[in-house]
């Protein structure tokens, strides 16, 4: 066994007696800096997937600006389901109320394969309409009844009434978020023609990206196979704003959490001075037998690192424990009458764990260092005469 290991374990287990409370801060601080941080990276992970898949199951993966049907992007390998559209504000109006909202006419036979929502009714056909579960209700409409529609932008100019289309409404969607519960409504590619007289064309295609495939990679694949004019964007790129919103909100919480990190460091190099001061005299007669500096280091930090290092272990340990019992059986629940889910989401990736991990043994390392750095310093006569 490595000597000076053998010391620095000496030292742990004489500061166990006399340092008994310190020790214990140090660990707890450390392994509570630990569990924080993997506890709200989880949870981040687990809202923002949830975000990520409601929010792409109405806009698909990518999105291609292109009305000019060529279609041989369309054979790529990675694309999983296609859907052209139109989209145009207009107004939904019924005897007493009306409401401005995104009217999005789609292919009505790749609806089902494409959308990932709940819907109360069926899929619309020519003549009907399906509105999302806020609309309906501000609307005072269920399904079956009729709802005028009508595009202000497409209206000829003149002194005519503007042209209203007679909808029934044939299903009612629920997906728990309010910008589109609230202000989006489908409506078939025939009937879009209809309603949006100045549109000679479709606007473009959603893209479905298969789960195996990467979707920047298909995204470049596609604009290989385009004209550089056509515009070609994924999720990421059209949600720019929430996406840098997210990613700004997880690292002000990290940076936050890092503070329990630092307290912890600071009870840690109170603890390392308080054996330096018990173990003074010992590190003098090991400099006297001819102990390098950077050994007297290297047993401080070692033993920095068995006194917060366990708790550091331990703290990120429960914390995916916690997580892998809360991904299984949901025992944390969430008020629905608040939230859009039911259960706290927890998501944990590999990189998050060495991301605590590598923070975790950055501190450590730091505190210990410093603490060693110092006492190595020490003259050796006045270790030797050093007077607890």
């Amino acid at each position: 066994m490595n000597w000076e290991k053998i010391i620095s374990n000496r030292f742990y287990e004489h500061s166990k007696i006399h340092g008994r409370y310190l020790s214990l801060l140090s660990m707890l601080g450390m392994g509570v800096g630990c569990f924080a941080i993997i506890i709200a990276i989880s949870v981040m992970n687990g809202f923002e997937n949830i975000v990520h898949t409601k929010l792409k199951g109405f806009e698909g993966d990518i999105r291609i600006f292109d009305n000019t049907n060529n279609g041989s992007w369309q054979e790529l390998d990675g694309i999983k389901t296609i859907m052209p559209f139109m989209e145009r504000k207009a107004i939904l109006e019924s005897i007493d109320n009306m409401k401005v909202v995104s009217i999005k006419a789609i292919d009505e036979k790749r609806m089902a394969s494409f959308y990932d929502f709940s819907l109360r009714g069926s899929i619309p056909s020519s003549g009907e309409i399906i509105i999302g579960q806020d609309l309906a209700y501000r609307l005072g409409k269920k399904v079956g009844e009729s709802i005028f529609v009508y595009s202000p932008i497409d209206q000829i100019i003149g002194l005519s009434a503007p042209f209203k289309k007679r909808f029934f409404i044939s299903g009612i969607f629920s997906t728990k978020i309010l910008n589109y519960d609230d202000q989006l409504a489908f409506v078939t590619l025939d009937d879009g023609k209809v309603l949006f007289r100045r549109k000679k064309k479709i606007d473009g295609y959603d893209v479905k990206v298969k789960d195996n495939y990467s979707i920047v990679k298909v995204k470049e694949d596609i604009n290989n196979s385009i004209n550089s004019d056509i515009s070609v964007l994924s999720w990421d790129d059209q949600n720019r704003s929430l996406v840098d919103a997210m990613r700004m909100e997880r690292y002000a919480t990290i940076l936050v959490l890092c503070l329990i990190f630092l307290v912890s460091t600071f009870n840690l190099a109170v603890n390392l001075s308080l054996i330096s001061v018990q173990k003074t005299r010992e590190i003098g007669i090991l400099r006297v037998m001819g102990t390098s500096k950077s050994s007297i280091k290297k047993i401080i930090m070692k033993l920095g690192f068995k006194r917060a290092g366990l708790g550091a272990f331990l703290g990120l340990f429960i914390g995916l424990i916690i997580i892998m019992i809360q991904k299984q059986f949901a025992i944390i629940p969430l008020p629905t009458e608040v939230y859009f889910i039911d259960t706290l989401p927890m998501l944990i990736y590999l990189k998050d764990i060495i991301l605590v991990s590598i923070m975790s043994f950055c501190f450590i390392f730091i505190t210990s260092f410093l603490s060693g750095k110092k006492l190595s310093q020490i003259k050796i006569k006045e270790a030797i005469q050093w007077v607890k």
